[in-house]
């Protein structure tokens, strides 16, 4: 039985976990800064400061927390992705999330072994970091729909190539050790996405007509089955030796791309799935309450007597700036982009949910130099989301004086 004190203490913590995840989005609409950091800091006080969320015990179930989150992330990027429109924006946007993302991920991974000659936490550190999240971004204060379109499109593209890069850089390093290959990663993402792939992509396939029927018999919640099958999905695909995530992510793709694709292999019979607006609500509420309870936990796993692993997250969050800037001014620079439309883009420096999930796995997983990196990165997402706020910021009053002059 609960001691009655505790379940009040936990009663209480909840309701403070919700209060603050509405709260915070409500201000975030009014400002430019993100939820996340609202939700954070009250991790930071039930865990470190209170000592009500023991670290030790949140560890031991990291790894669970970590995979259900990951699942819904991805699952929910691919709900996002439509191929239509990111084939008709490749040229840009996929060139625009590379380029970024790799300088980023350079920048930080060399900054990161000229300071510790080591070149795994490194790596990790800077795929880790490498991507924006445009959960933490408030799209009102941008000048025009294509702006945010693509920002979309990038953050699309940049959040689970992070994760996914991650679990296979680790996996690799669980296998192999330390005298990793590149070759030996190559086989492993092959191996790993091959079987997530195929299998995401089956399930999905014969998914969407059984969503279809459900939908046009107006089944309640029908939403709740498919990610039910995701999560079957994701652990047969884990225990037959594939990449879960990658499964989730296509199979996500699948359900919002499966009349598209049906009608371009010439099936005739009539289908129609898309994610209703009751579908959508529950998604929303589902990925509120996962995420916000998840950054109260992530918050509560951090060190704040570290202080050297703050300072280090500022400084990679100011390597971020620069590479942004660096990254966007070069793909658009022949572009029909105003200078505060790039502004703009250069402004977007927020980490968030991707990033947050995968910085406390390679500490499951025991990996040698990465003890810091909840540290490091929960300031790392603090400072971005400023930087991001800052910048857009300067960047409206730039337009309003130049409007004025």
């Amino acid at each position: 039985m609960f001691d009655a004190t505790a379940l009040e203490l936990l009663m209480v913590s909840i309701a403070g976990v919700l209060i603050i995840g509405f709260l915070g989005r409500a201000l975030a609409k009014k400002t430019s800064i993100s939820h996340i950091i609202w939700l954070m800091a009250f991790g930071v006080l039930l865990g470190p400061i209170l000592g009500l969320l023991n670290r030790i015990t949140l560890l031991n179930y990291l790894q669970l927390v970590i995979s259900f989150v990951i699942l819904l992330v991805l699952f929910n990027a691919g709900l996002s992705i439509r191929l239509g429109r990111i084939v008709h924006n490749a040229s840009r946007g996929l060139i625009l999330s590379l380029t970024v993302f790799l300088i980023t991920f350079l920048a930080v991974s060399t900054a990161m072994y000229f300071l510790f000659y080591e070149i795994i936490p490194s790596v990790l550190i800077g795929l880790i970091v490498g991507g924006i999240s445009l959960s933490t971004v408030n799209r009102r204060k941008l000048t025009s729909d294509r702006i945010s379109n693509m920002l979309n499109l990038e953050a699309t593209i940049e959040e689970p190539m992070t994760i996914i890069l991650v679990l296979v850089l680790i996996g690799a390093i669980m296998i192999s050790g330390p005298s990793l290959t590149l070759g030996y990663v190559s086989e492993e993402i092959i191996s790993n996405f091959s079987i997530g792939i195929v299998l995401g992509a089956l399930v999905g396939m014969a998914w969407v007509p059984i969503m279809s029927y459900l939908q046009k018999k107006k089944y309640e919640y029908s939403y709740v089955a498919s990610l039910a099958i995701a999560f079957l999905l994701y652990i047969t695909v884990q225990v037959m030796g594939g990449s879960g995530p990658i499964s989730a992510l296509v199979f996500g793709i699948l359900l919002a791309n499966g009349e598209s694709i049906f009608r371009s292999l010439k099936y005739r019979h009539s289908m129609s799935f898309t994610l209703t607006k009751e579908s959508k609500n529950f998604n929303d509420l589902v990925t509120f309450l996962t995420t916000s309870f998840f950054f109260v936990y992530f918050g509560a796993l951090v060190d704040i007597s570290n202080y050297t692993a703050f300072i280090l997250g500022i400084a990679i969050a100011i390597i971020i700036m620069l590479a942004r800037q660096l990254g966007v001014r070069l793909t658009l620079a022949k572009s029909d982009y105003t200078l505060r439309e790039k502004d703009e883009m250069s402004s977007m420096t927020s980490r968030g949910l991707g990033a947050a999930a995968v910085a406390a796995l390679p500490i499951s997983y025991a990996i040698a130099g990465t003890s810091y990196f909840i540290d490091v990165v929960f300031s790392v997402i603090i400072f971005t989301i400023l930087f991001n706020s800052v910048l857009l910021h300067i960047a409206a009053r730039n337009k309003e004086e130049g409007n004025g002059s």
